[in-house]
């Protein structure tokens, strides 16, 4: 081991044992606490007090949130994107996962970041915006679901681990809700907020969030605006990055009375993104969507809560190399959506509960040739997708302080690939691929039991899951490609080699222990996956290259520990460390795109109206891959250095509705880059060279922040 590598890591061992003592000092501080109240309970005859969470905790911190996330129950993580962060996350919805200890991003450009939850990503973890499970429109993924979330737009974000869930589809890796909630009135009035936001490389963020109404309903108009130039590392080099971005909400809901809300909401956006990662960049990104919700609670004995969504939605998207760069392909792909979802939360009893729900949905993707100087052609569908899901949960207080959860789902899924001719700028034709159709079934469940433990507030809980997924739009696309383009000598229909559906049986256990002054967590997982898809190495270059997937039996194991404490009234303290790993048991292989160890550790000082923050990232140097294997969001392309980046804020809050905040990222300017990653490619004109190997992330950024509610 080299004295550079043992440098990397000893810090990283080194919070093994540190967490293991802050803990045991914290259990043992609050152990004491809790005899004395006990104690004084029996002097005065009263019942023992049980703790209970103090949900103004910092845990999700008025102003910059560093030092971790609340966890309401086990699995899952609740945290509020209207907050400040440290560092800055990307202005989509995949930064804002990414200071979540288990998750990282798969970097692209500024925008447009892949995430992924314990090394699993794409449609293996479930995406919902306020209702909607939707999927961007490139074959390249240029735009995953996140690329549309304007997290600050949500009133929070719902992080659920594993396939321990069933109400938002077959989840193998978890499930990511974005949850938009209007406050309703109590008396007519206005309310609103103001956030604007400047950084290095002349980043730009807005945001104007107004709300009138009355006891009758409201009116929300909600605008935002992104802009960032091309970024530099460590080094100074520039990378291909800049990104524009605008979006528009328009809320109207109706309240006649408490338990009843009808709500219609439209949402519009545009944008555009350079990647650093292909030979393309996105010259347009738009959405538009609406959606219909209608809420009634009580609506008898037993239905305690009846919740019907229906939503569309269209994305546009435009990749090209002209743009912004001197070439002359481009295409334009669309995907039009719909769907329907009607979920019941039923109420049997006190100590009994469950839910059952339905959805449908349906996906039409299409393309057009758009290239430079050239009418635009027809847009011609390639795949229809029908998805119908049906689930049940039920769950059941067994005793005092046990708690039975179970959930059942089933879903049948249609896909139709459609007659699909392609051409280059010269006119030759470079894809005809065999039309067909195919149909799977899958079913998921997954029953889990909670202990809460007589005297402390500690939680255990035991769950075993099993989720199973058949090949999503991007697997099923190209290796459809692969194998039937008649252009290249294919000859069968796309259900020839269309790779089986993969099944995830996974065990999750853990630990939660909470106080008014401490946080800690500890979850672990063993997961087996049956029939895992893999992407296999691109076969041919350029315009003849092509990719396929195929099936593996792959393991993954790790764990998330999590730690924060407030050591007095000024001080808070917290860690957290993360790791995963997967082996592709068929092959013998390093599972690709799996993050390493990483490490955390947090300070924040808070005095008066002012406080100070400390993040200090520590990541380990990752060997394990498999070079041009991968999955949908991206392939290993070598092995990466371990890296730590230190990065301070300062917040000001003069009064309830104002805060400053300001800080710095990357505070020594550090050149380093992410295992999950992709390939430099990019080659643009006033770029140094394309470097063919991780794309390096930003180098010290200053920011500044304001915030102004009314």
């Amino acid at each position: 081991m080299t004295r550079m590598t043992r440098r990397r890591i000893l810090p990283l061992l080194g919070l093994l044992p540190g967490l293991a003592l802050m803990s045991a000092h914290a259990y043992a501080a609050d152990t004491m606490r809790n005899m004395n109240m006990s104690g004084m309970n029996g002097m005065t005859g009263s019942a023992p007090a049980q703790a209970v969470p103090d949900e103004s905790y910092a845990f999700t911190l008025p102003e910059i949130v560093v030092t971790g996330y609340r966890s309401e129950s086990p699995l899952t993580i609740v945290t509020d994107p209207r907050r400040p962060r440290q560092p800055i996350p990307a202005a989509d919805g995949g930064g804002y996962l990414k200071s979540i200890p288990g998750f990282s991003v798969v970097r692209k450009g500024g925008i447009g970041g892949d995430p992924m939850m314990r090394g699993m990503g794409g449609s293996r973890m479930v995406m919902q915006m306020d209702g909607m499970s939707m999927a961007g429109g490139c074959p390249n993924r240029m735009d995953p679901t996140a690329t549309y979330a304007f997290p600050e737009t949500y009133s929070r974000i719902i992080v659920n681990k594993g396939p321990q869930s069933v109400r938002y589809g077959a989840s193998i890796a978890g499930s990511v809700i974005f949850e938009r909630e209007t406050e309703r009135f109590e008396k007519p009035g206005v309310r609103g907020s103001v956030s604007l936001m400047g950084a290095s490389n002349h980043r730009f963020d807005e945001i104007v969030d107004v709300t009138a109404g009355g006891k009758e309903g409201y009116a929300r108009f909600i605008q935002t605006r992104n802009y960032s130039q091309d970024y530099k590392d460590g080094d100074g080099n520039r990378i291909h990055s800049g990104y524009g971005r605008h979006s528009l909400s328009g809320i109207i809901g109706l309240t006649p009375d408490r338990d009843t809300l009808f709500e219609v909401a439209y949402d519009s956006s545009r944008g555009w993104g350079k990647f650093a990662h292909g030979m393309m960049d996105g010259s347009k990104f738009d959405r538009d969507s609406w959606a219909v919700k209608f809420e009634r609670a009580h609506m008898s004995p037993v239905v305690e809560k009846l919740t019907l969504n229906f939503n569309h939605a269209d994305i546009d998207h435009l990749m090209d190399n002209y743009t912004f760069r001197k070439g002359m392909m481009g295409t334009d792909v669309k995907r039009r959506q719909y769907g329907v979802r009607v979920v019941a939360d039923l109420k049997f009893s006190p100590r009994t509960t469950g839910a059952v729900g339905i959805e449908l949905g349906q996906q039409a993707h299409s393309f057009a040739e758009a290239h430079k100087n050239k009418p635009q052609s027809a847009f011609t569908n390639d795949m229809t997708i029908k998805n119908l899901g049906i689930f049940l949960e039920y769950n059941r207080e067994m005793r005092e302080r046990d708690r039975l959860k179970t959930g059942l789902r089933y879903d049948h899924m249609t896909d139709a690939y459609h007659a699909n001719i392609f051409h280059n700028p010269m006119g030759m034709v470079t894809r005809n691929l065999i039309p067909g159709k195919t149909s799977d079934n899958a079913v998921s469940g997954f029953v889990r039991w909670e202990h809460r433990a007589a005297k402390q507030p500690l939680t255990f809980y035991v769950g075993l899951g099993h989720a199973e997924r058949p090949a999503d739009y991007w697997e099923s696309f190209h290796t459809w490609n692969f194998y039937s383009n008649r252009r290249t000598g294919g000859t069968v229909g796309p259900e020839a080699h269309r790779p089986k559906k993969e099944r995830n049986t996974q065990l999750d256990l853990g630990w939660v222990y909470t106080t008014e002054t401490t946080n800690a967590s500890l979850s672990l997982f063993y997961s087996h996956v049956k029939d895992f898809i893999l992407r296999y190495p691109t076969v041919g270059t350029g315009m003849m290259s092509r990719t396929r997937y195929g099936n593996v039996n792959a393991r993954l194991y790790g764990f998330e520990a999590e730690l924060t404490r407030s050591i007095s009234e000024r001080w808070t303290l917290g860690a957290s460390l993360a790791y995963t790993r997967g082996d592709d048991r068929t092959n013998d292989a390093a599972l690709p795109q799996i993050a390493p160890l990483e490490a955390n550790l947090t300070a924040k000082y808070a005095r008066g109206k002012a406080e100070a923050n400390a993040v200090w990232r520590l990541v380990a140097r990752q060997n394990r891959f498999h070079k041009g294997y991968g999955s949908v969001t991206g392939t290993d392309s070598g092995a990466a250095g371990g890296f730590g980046i230190l990065s301070l804020s300062l917040a000001y809050r003069p009064d309830t509705n104002l805060t400053f905040s300001l800080g710095v990222d990357n505070l020594f300017n550090k050149t380093y880059s992410e295992f999950v990653n992709h390939t430099e490619l990019a080659d643009v004109a006033g770029f140094s060279p394309p470097s063919k190997a991780h794309i390096n992330e930003p180098g010290r950024t200053v920011w500044f922040k304001t915030n102004y509610r009314f």
